[in-house]
């Protein structure tokens, strides 16, 4: 496989997505204990190479995931059997090598790498971005309320997001930044560092303020945060043909890669 990066040297792809993995799992998994810490009932399983969530008391899918699949997807029954013990209808990420023939996916998502510097700084006039201080409760709960704007969830996850968001600013390795112009916050993104990368997830711009290039500001942003804090690779992930993995690859972070999510259900 390609090197992915200059400033990675002779790291292959394989070597680089399974950084992703593990660096998605852990922030999924602070996700989790944000979640757990604003009241909701959560049954996780993390062995370090498999993660598995369950939330039977929500409505929404969001909660009933399994991760770790894409590395090891002989733990594929193992993941199924946790749902249907839980009684709840899970989500499966896998990668399209291990996909079952003639099942087709809930969605299809590209992931995206790069070192920091790979990334190319984008300017917006008139935008500010910065950091949300975690002392500061009504610029939290401004940042919170763009993340819903912007990806309008269901009700019952708006209202946990919402309970979430103190403890998410207050988790270590988590950062999150704010985009306003003219002083009013238009978009809002997250970058959790773990073992040397920079996970870029929630990124949001509201509807009136999209078509601009402040998605790609965001990526900038955080990427140039991620090298500041010492980390030597970037990733994130967006859906097959959507604007933000476009987005992602103008700014610099190869498309290296490819995952598929299936309901447990119908692989079951």
């Amino acid at each position: 496989m390609p090197a992915v990066g200059d400033a990675m040297g002779t790291t292959s792809a394989a070597a680089a997505l399974a950084r992703f993995g593990a660096a998605h799992r852990t922030a999924v998994r602070a996700e989790w204990a944000a979640a757990e810490a604003a009241g909701l009932p959560l049954i996780v399983v993390d062995d370090g190479s498999l993660l598995l969530g369950a939330a039977p008391t929500l409505e929404s899918q969001t909660f009933n995931r399994a991760l770790g699949l894409t590395e090891r997807p002989d733990l594929l029954a193992t993941a199924l059997a946790f749902f249907a013990d839980q009684r709840v209808e899970g989500t499966v990420v896998l990668d399209p090598s291990d996909a079952p023939p003639g099942i087709a996916p809930m969605v299809s998502l590209e992931v995206h790498l790069g070192a920091p510097d790979d990334t190319m700084a984008s300017a917006v006039d008139g935008l500010d971005i910065h950091l949300i201080d975690a002392s500061d409760g009504p610029a939290v709960a401004t940042w919170m309320r763009i993340l819903i704007e912007a990806n309008t969830p269901p009700p019952d996850i708006a209202a946990l997001w919402r309970r979430m968001a103190p403890f998410m600013v207050g988790t270590p390795g988590w950062s999150h930044l704010a985009g306003s112009v003219s002083g009013e916050m238009v978009a809002a993104g997250s970058l959790f560092e773990t073992d040397g990368v920079g996970w870029q997830s929630w990124a949001s711009v509201v509807p009136v303020a999209r078509g601009r290039g402040i998605q790609r500001a965001l990526i900038g942003a955080r990427s140039r945060l991620a090298a500041e804090h010492g980390c030597d690779l970037v990733a994130a992930w967006a859906l097959t043909g959507a604007h933000s993995s476009a987005n992602l690859e103008r700014a610099g972070l190869a498309r290296i890669g490819q995952r598929v999510v299936f309901r447990s259900p119908d692989l079951g």
